[in-house]
């Protein structure tokens, strides 16, 4: 999913406009695109008031968790509830929703305070998830459910293949210590918080996992466990690999 989302985009022209045509929604009130792109940092700043994200944050999870819920029942109609809750957290996911961000140039257009956006803010993946949901809880207040949920089923794309893709990925710390119980190495790993950083609202955590004391993948998200589950989608990765090229070598 990262390659997909999460990778290097190219250079987004910052302009409202351009980011409506985008997002393929014009607003009628900009005040609430505005308000979506503003990061409580930038309100902090100003001496006089300014509305920041955080409550079309709240409506947005809401609207979106109602749009990927109704999708999902009308998709899966023999699935059970368990099976359609763990779907819809897979799609809900901060990762995804930060690199969906990303994939609609939000970054760009995000207004913070000067010392946030000199320490990276626009890149935290907590501002970007935030902008997100903010954007589809604008969305909705500017027009209604029917055209909110167009506008989100358009951004997300292939939902059925990207619930598949994620739900394989889905528990990597797990996967990671079952693929290292079998092969008697489950006691030499190690996750480790390397650093925290961004203000207290917007805590960004680092963690480096290693194997046997050397570091085999890193990550970094809003909580440890994120991190965690970064860090240990890319030791799999590296370790798969490794394993494959001893096989190649044994056969040769």
């Amino acid at each position: 999913m990262a390659r997909q989302l999460g990778g290097v985009q190219e250079p987004h022209d910052p302009s409202l406009a351009a980011l409506q045509e985008r997002i393929g929604y014009h607003f009628k009130n900009k005040a609430l695109l505005e308000e979506a792109l503003t990061h409580p940092s930038y309100s902090q700043q100003e001496r006089q008031r300014v509305p920041n994200n955080q409550r079309l944050e709240f409506l947005g999870d809401a609207v979106l968790n109602m749009i990927l819920a109704e999708r999902l029942f009308q998709d899966l109609p023999n699935e059970r509830e368990g099976e359609l809750a763990r779907a819809r957290s897979a799609l809900g996911k901060g990762e995804l929703l930060a690199g969906l961000a990303r994939k609609l140039g939000l970054p760009a257009c995000l207004r913070l305070a000067r010392g946030d956006a000199a320490a990276g803010g626009r890149e935290w993946t907590s501002s970007q998830e935030d902008a997100f949901e903010a954007l589809v809880g604008a969305v909705y207040l500017d027009s209604d459910y029917a055209a909110a949920r167009v506008a989100v089923l358009r951004w997300f794309g292939d939902l059925g293949e990207l619930r598949t893709e994620l739900l394989s990925e889905d528990n990597p710390k797990g996967r990671l210590q079952e693929w290292l119980a079998q092969r008697g190495q489950g006691a030499a790993l190690n996750y480790r918080l390397k650093q925290t950083a961004g203000p207290d609202h917007a805590k960004v955590f680092h963690v480096e996992l290693t194997v046997r004391g050397e570091i085999y993948g890193e990550g970094e998200g809003r909580s440890k466990k994120e991190a965690e589950e970064q860090a240990a989608r890319a030791a799999l990765v590296k370790l798969v690999q490794m394993d494959a090229s001893a096989q190649a070598a044994q056969q040769q």
